[in-house]
């Protein structure tokens, strides 16, 4: 449609509404009413939303959506609030009804249609006009010419597709939810277990640990525990009262005959049987069910006979006519006497009854001509002749229709198949050699004075000599040729068939049908039957057509004998009870719709007798033909007890996982006791500190868990007599995960997301009292009003990073942040200097401020190192970090609290001294020692103090730490550790020391980093205790890892899940800094431009992915050009390798796609590629053997210099990779990687990765591994068959998201070698343009190279 497709004049797509209204036509299938009604979330019905949107005009939204995956045909979504913050949503695409040449018709056909609640007037991309609907059928040509339907449709199509939108209140009310239905989660794992057996404790040496340890097996056998709950129901209920009950591995369920509330005392009784195998009862119980059937009268033989007894007796005795009645109602009576039936029939059963008369009959008709017999018969005589049978004779039957071979030998069946015959009989004759008296013989058939038998086996010819022998002693008898007949296996032609229909079909008389060749004739008499055949005859006189007189029936049919008519019935009946009762009823069709069964769920008395009311009267008025009755008129009660799937019956790896990070305690049954009070008493909520811990799970296998147990737990079993518990009583206790630490984590998230969402003086407040209306809407944020030019001349005075001054991007990300009273966002692509404008934000904010407190907080411990590491050695900057040490790198284990706490306490000259000396404390005991006066006048006095400084005794550390942490002003923690007590004793002893009241902490300024990752819950912990936040992170690269379906299901826990109804697969991918970013006001948001990490060639294969950003209007620009290409690795800015190894790399390569074309391979339901794994392995041994590899590993001296990173997209690629790369390599091994990591056949250190793990990582060199193919794998037989994976995009797998592949590639600053499938990624434009800038080669050259 041309005219669709010009644009409009006007760019304002926001526009006003004006008075013209618009008429919107929509176009709907036959079942739109159906299918919307079935939504239970729409609380209107479908005939009151077309009223509603027809009846006046309406104020709606329009917005351009992605185009149909199918077909891509263009969709538009429409908004029509109606009150009350409900709103109609609908996704529409356009429709044209051609009507002549010249006249088009054009409506919205609906694809979707539901109400939406939390409905916001959406600004963005968004067209608004007044409109009023007109709803009309798809098949119906119908819709509008109107200028101003067009003008709409081309404004809509003309405007951005609406990416994100804020929906303050709805956002606040999912997150919410879900942090609570987090924990609910957590605590369905902590389901008690019954112990079913112990085993003696063990001891044995594990492969990597040096001390031998006590293990102990504990059994759970739940088959016999099933049993003894079942006799557990019985006894606790009377057998008689109980209509079924039951136990299955995941089910149990209680049936009572009558309708029966279970008092409160026989619930707890139930409930505590069912804790006992983790089966909880059901939200649902008990549910009260009333069931019964719908039985058609005479439906069967037996009832009908007594209906044509009565008729016979009235024919009898009326008309003194006798006659039969069958079973199927063919009446044997003369024409003549039918009309007294008929006056029978209509007098006393025309309710029921009915006399039809039967006047079809049904003729057979053959084109069959035998010529194709005939043509046959020399082809077959050949045949014959040239296997040496030339005396066989073969002919065709007087009637046509038979080919005869007689001959004296055996005849396959099929022999001649393959020339068109089949077999139809094969005749086995016997002669007398001499004249006899014939006479019959049994089994044998006499034929003039031939005996003969046909189709016989070889047994069964000698069995009739022999029996001929018999009756003929002293005759002997000679074998005759066998016939055998053939027919042809021809087909009429369809032609014939159409053209014999075609000239003798006649409305209402004949009929021919030719799926089975047979003529249907309609006659009123039999000389109209016999005119008929004789027209037929004569119109198509080749036609051989079955003889048969014409004899017409009259039958007694019920009004209930056809099953459409009895389906008619039901369905109305149905309708009517559903429409009654507003609530499902199970129906279910029996004996050919003869009987209905129907059951009913009720929760009260009221629905019960409602329901009943309502199926009596949808049934009365079809009494005379059918019957209704209920089962039970109190209906029946059932009770149903659901076994817990988290621990036992998910598959068994994914309870490993669950479980192998919990605590598991020993609990008596006292104790279990205990806890089932504690937690009906608290829920959720109960805390409950009894048990002894058993140990750490090493092993789950089915029904044994194996254990490495505690010294308490081994006391219990081993210790001294007076205390030793046997064995035979701990198997009559209990075991049960604990999660502390998940639990802890999850607690943090809730109190802290309390503030925002619910801030009062039980809940506590955010520091900054704005917080929880700017996290979900960052218009809220109040904004600054000074001169943005003028802050940044206020900066470049003072900066400490004076590359910032010829970086217009970043000084204006500092500047803005400065300037910003609440919030700050800045979007930092890849290497574009992140952390560099962080220490220059720290640096100017405690210029300004020296006594301001500062937060550095990530999701990712990395994220907060690579910080740390940038304000390493500033002035001013005094930071300390808090959290487990073990989990910091190496920048950030300097600042340490807990090190430098070890540092302080350990005695001066010890080897603990040592290993914690590299702390910040320390380094700025050096620091003072370098800079002491070299003046020869203090030479004395600076020896000795430089000797003092050397010793580091108590007083020196107590000193030097006093003065440290007096002056810290930069805190650093990853977000779940900002809720933690050590983080709050840790801000308490350095900021409120001398204070007597705790208070909460409390910062000038958090800064949160690589937050596109995080979900708003692990935003808000760190954000509530800012004054002010800056909000730093990338949404063109990694969102946060949301699993959709642990989402839904977390949500519907907590009977919440309604509020994501509404979301696509692209809403879970959509972070809450992409959310901020875009809806943010420009005057606190800022993109950085210039990268600085990796080599041009790299940059300009992400180029593409920021192309559609305004912010960045000069795109990606590389701010280490002039220097990039400077043969020498001293050179800071360089990114020259000097590799080079033709053709696979020169030294201008830095970017490179190796071809490989082998076959994805399916893993559960991820994807691993082995041909890939073969070609990193190639693509090394190049790089090895390349010109100036020695000299390029010689030069770097840092580990993670020399590393070269290997990143996949596939956790079983992943997996793979390191096997193949290190083969031998025990758990121990993998556990200490970092000692071993050169341990492979290149002698290199690898880091082996997923995409997930490495952002926010950088190395030298990358190789990528895609794994995706447009080949895939498929298993027959055992054997592997590569078929066609060409469903795009989905083929793409997770390289649709091009998050992750933008993550991938900006991994490498010297060389970024991707192996891959090249013709599969060309099918995305981004990618195909990123393929074109990069040096392609196949792995067959770099095959050939290296040999």
């Amino acid at each position: 449609m041309a005219e669709f497709n010009r644009r409009p004049e006007t760019n304002n797509i926001f526009e006003g509404t004006s008075d013209e209204v618009i008429e919107i036509v929509l176009k709907v299938k036959d079942d739109f009413n159906d299918r919307y009604n079935r939504n239970s979330e729409n609380k209107l019905r479908a005939e009151q939303v077309r009223e509603i949107l027809s009846s006046e005009n309406r104020i709606c939204f329009f917005q351009k959506q992605k185009a149909d995956d199918q077909n891509n045909r263009s969709r538009h979504k429409i908004i029509i609030p109606i009150g009350n913050e409900r709103a109609i949503e609908t996704i529409v695409g356009l429709w044209i009804d051609k009507i002549d040449t010249f006249t088009e018709l054009y409506s919205y056909r609906v694809a979707k249609l539901k109400e939406i609640s939390y409905f916001n007037e959406p600004t963005k991309s968004t067209t608004k006009r007044n409109c009023i609907f007109r709803f009309a059928d798809i098949d119906k040509k119908d819709g509008t010419s109107a200028n101003n339907f067009k003008e709409l449709y081309k404004t809509v199509e003309a405007s951005e597709i609406p990416l994100v939108d804020i929906n303050k209140e709805k956002d606040r009310q999912i997150w919410e939810k879900y942090v609570v239905a987090l924990k609910k989660l957590v605590k369905q794992k902590e389901q008690v277990w019954k112990i079913q057996n112990i085993k003696m404790p063990y001891a044995e040496t594990r492969q990597g640990e040096a001390e031998r340890a006590n293990y102990i097996d504990i059994f759970i056998n739940e088959t016999e525990l099933r049993e003894q709950l079942e006799n557990d129901i019985l006894e606790l209920f009377n057998e008689n009262e109980l209509e079924d009950y039951g136990v299955s591995e995941n089910k149990a369920f209680v049936e009572f005959k009558n309708y029966r509330e279970l008092g409160q005392e026989e619930l707890n009784q139930l409930k505590e049987l069912g804790d006992e195998l983790f089966y909880e009862i059901s939200n649902n119980s008990p549910f009260h069910t009333i069931s019964g059937k719908i039985e058609f009268k005479y439906s069967d033989n037996v009832s009908k006979e007594d209906i044509y007894s009565e008729i016979q007796d009235k024919l009898q005795t009326e008309y003194e006519l006798e006659t039969s009645i069958g079973n199927d109602g063919y009446v044997d009576l003369n024409e003549n006497d039918i009309p007294h039936l008929q006056k029978i029939v209509s007098d006393n059963y025309s309710h029921l009854l009915s006399v039809n008369k039967d006047n079809v009959v049904y003729l057979k008709v053959d084109f069959s001509t035998g010529n194709e017999l005939q043509k046959l018969k020399q082809t077959i005589k050949d045949k014959l002749n040239s296997e040496g049978l030339d005396r066989a004779t073969v002919s065709v039957t007087q009637d046509n229709k038979n080919l005869l071979v007689e001959v004296g030998a055996f005849v396959r069946s099929d022999k001649f198949n393959a020339d068109g015959l089949s077999i139809v009989e094969s005749v086995s004759r016997f002669q007398p050699t001499k004249p006899i008296k014939t006479k019959p013989i049994n089994g044998i058939e006499l034929v003039g004075n031939t005996y003969q038998i046909k189709n016989a086996s070889k047994d069964q010819v000698d069995n009739a000599m022999s029996l001929l022998q018999q009756n003929f002693s002293g005759v002997s008898f000679r074998r005759l040729p066998t016939q055998y007949y053939f027919k042809a296996n021809e087909k009429v032609n369809p032609e014939t068939l159409r053209n014999f229909k075609t000239k003798t079909d006649l409305q209402g008389k004949t009929e021919f049908v030719l799926a089975s060749s047979t003529l249907k004739i309609s006659a009123d008499s039999k000389i109209d039957y016999e005119n008929q055949l004789k027209r037929i005859k004569d119109l198509v006189p080749t036609a051989t057509i079955e003889k048969k007189e014409f004899n017409p029936t009259y039958q007694i049919l019920f009004s209930s004998d056809v099953e459409s008519k009895r389906q008619s019935i039901i369905n109305k009946i149905q309708n009517e009870i559903r429409k009654e009762i507003g609530k499902s009823v199970d129906f279910d069709a029996v004996k050919n719709h003869t009987r209905i069964l129907f059951s009913y769920q009720f929760k009260t008395d009221d629905e019960r007798e409602k329901f009943k009311q309502a199926v009596n009267t949808a049934c009365s008025e079809h009494r005379h033909i059918l019957n209704c009755s209920f089962e039970n008129p109190l209906g029946r009660t059932t009770y149903e007890l659901f076994k817990n799937e988290t621990l036992e019956l998910e598959k068994e790896k994914e309870v490993r996982r669950n479980i192998s990070q919990a605590t598991f305690i020993y609990l008596t049954p006292e104790q279990r006791q205990q806890l089932g009070e504690k937690i009906e008493q608290f829920g959720e909520e109960a805390v409950f500190k009894e048990g002894i811990q058993i140990g750490r799970l090493i092993r789950k296998e089915k029904d044994r868990l194996k254990f490495k147990i505690t010294d308490a737990f081994d006391e219990l079993i081993n210790g001294r007599l007076e205390d030793r518990i046997e064995l035979s009583e701990l198997r009559k206790g209990f075991i049960k995960p604990i999660f502390p630490g998940e639990l802890t984590n999850i607690g943090r998230m809730i109190r802290a997301m309390k503030k925002v969402t619910e801030p009062n003086t039980r809940n506590g407040f955010p520091v900054n009292q704005n917080l929880p209306n700017f996290l979900f809407d960052p218009n809220e944020a109040r904004q600054s009003s000074t001169d943005l030019e003028e802050e940044k001349q206020k900066v470049v005075q003072n900066l400490n990073e004076p590359l910032l001054k010829d970086q217009p991007k970043q000084l204006e990300a500092v500047a803005k942040t400065l300037l910003a009273k609440d919030l700050a966002l800045i979007q930092g692509p890849p290497g574009t200097g992140k952390t560099t404008v962080i220490a220059e934000i720290i640096w100017q904010t405690l210029l300004r401020e020296p006594k301001a407190k500062l937060l550095i907080t990530s999701q990712t411990n990395l994220a907060v190192d690579n910080a740390l590491e940038r304000i390493k050695g500033k002035k001013l900057v005094r930071p300390i970090r808090v959290g487990n040490i073990e989990k910091f790198e190496d920048e950030g284990k300097v600042y340490s609290n807990d090190r430098i706490k070890s540092w302080i306490q350990a005695k001066t000259g010890s080897r603990e001294e040592t290993q914690y000396s590299d702390n910040a404390v320390c380094q700025w005991i050096e620091n003072v020692k370098e800079k002491c006066s070299k003046e020869e006048k203090y030479a004395k006095a600076v020896s000795k103090w430089k000797k003092g400084l050397d010793g580091k005794d108590v007083l020196i550390k107590s000193t030097f730490s006093t003065a440290y942490y007096e002056y810290v002003n930069v805190f650093a923690a990853t977000c779940s550790e900002c809720g933690s007590r050590n983080f709050g004793d840790t801000y308490q002893m350095t900021f409120n020391q001398n204070s007597e009241s705790k208070s909460e902490p409390e910062f000038d300024l958090v800064i949160m980093d690589e937050a596109s990752k995080a979900t708003p819950p692990e935003l808000v912990l760190p954000l509530t205790l800012g004054k002010k936040v800056v909000i730093i992170g990338d949404h063109k690269q990694l969102p946060p890892m949301i699993d959709e379906k642990e989402f839904g299901e977390a949500l519907e826990a907590v009977g919440a899940k309604k509020l994501i109804e509404d979301w696509t697969k692209d809403d879970y991918k959509v972070s809450q800094f992409e959310k901020l970013f875009k809806n943010a006001p420009k005057n606190f948001v800022a993109s950085l431009d210039t990268q600085f990490r990796m080599h041009g060639q790299i940059m300009d294969c992400i180029s593409q992915f920021y192309s559609d950003q305004e912010e960045l209007e000069n795109g990606l620009i590389c701010g280490i050009k002039g220097e990039m290409n400077i043969p020498d690795f001293n050179v800071k800015a360089s990114r020259w390798h000097g590799l080079s190894s033709v053709p696979f790399i020169e030294q201008k390569h830095h970017a490179i796609w190796v071809n490989v074309e082998t076959p994805e391979d399916k893993v559960g339901t991820s994807y691993e590629n082995e041909g890939e794994i073969q070609a990193i392995q190639t693509v090394l041994r190049a790089l090895t053997k390349a010109e100036g590899f020695e000299q390029y590993q010689k030069h770097f001296k840092k580990d993670e210099d020399k590393e070269i990173g290997i990143i996949t997209y596939y956790m079983p690629q992943m997996q793979s990779i390191r096997k193949a790369m290190y083969p031998q390599f025990s758990k121990n091994e993998w556990r200490n990687f970092e000692q071993h990591k050169f341990e492979n056949e290149f002698q290199l250190p690898l880091r082996i990765n997923t995409v997930d793990r490495f952002q926010g990582m950088e190395r030298n060199i990358i190789i990528v591994s895609t794994v995706r193919s447009n080949k895939q794998y498929k298993e027959e037989r055992g054997k592997k068959i590569p078929i066609d994976n060409n469903k795009y995009p989905f083929a793409l797998g997770f390289a649709r998201e091009m998050q992750r592949i933008n993550v991938g590639f900006s991994r490498a600053k010297r060389l970024l070698i991707v192996v891959g499938n090249e013709k599969h990624f060309s099918h995305k434009s981004e990618y195909q343009q990123a393929i074109q800038k990069m040096h392609r080669i196949d792995i067959a050259q770099i095959q050939n190279l290296i040999k």
